[in-house]
C-alpha cells in the first residue's frame, strides 16, 4: 500500500475549480469533460472561509476516501483565493502535486513496519 495518497483514475480528467464571491460564499466545484459542474462544497462563513474544509472536500472526491489532517490542511494553503478571485486544479496537477508531497513521518514508519 502506498504512503503517498493516490488521485483515482476517473478523477484526473477532472477540474476542480474554488470561485469566491467579494463577501461571503465561496464555492469548490468539480467539472468533468462534457458533463455539468458538480458542486462538492461551500464555504459561507461570515469571517473567513473554512479552507481546510474544502481541502478536505476536494481530495475526499479526488482519492475516493477521506483524506488525512495533514494533507488536508497542506493543500487548503493552495486552495486560498482573494475574494473575487477563482482557482482551478486540474486531477493530473494534484497528482504531480501529491507525487511530491511529504507525509508526516509516523505514516511512513507505519507503512514500512509491515513490509519488512
Amino acid at each position: 500500500m502506498p504512503v503517498t495518497p493516490e488521485v483515482a483514475r476517473e478523477a484526473r480528467g477532472a477540474v476542480y475549480r474554488v470561485t469566491r464571491a467579494e463577501r461571503g460564499r465561496t464555492v469548490l466545484v468539480r467539472e468533468d469533460p462534457g458533463g455539468a459542474p458538480v458542486e462538492l462544497a461551500r464555504s459561507e462563513r461570515r469571517w473567513g472561509v473554512d479552507w481546510v474544509a474544502l481541502s478536505r472536500a476536494l481530495l475526499r472526491d479526488a482519492l475516493g476516501r477521506p483524506p488525512g489532517s495533514k494533507l488536508a490542511r497542506d493543500l487548503a494553503r493552495f486552495l486560498v483565493v482573494p475574494p473575487g478571485g477563482s482557482r482551478a486544479m486540474s486531477g493530473a496537477e494534484l497528482a504531480d502535486w501529491l507525487a511530491t508531497w511529504q507525509p508526516p513521518l509516523s505514516t511512513i514508519f507505519r507503512g514500512r513496519r509491515g513490509t519488512q
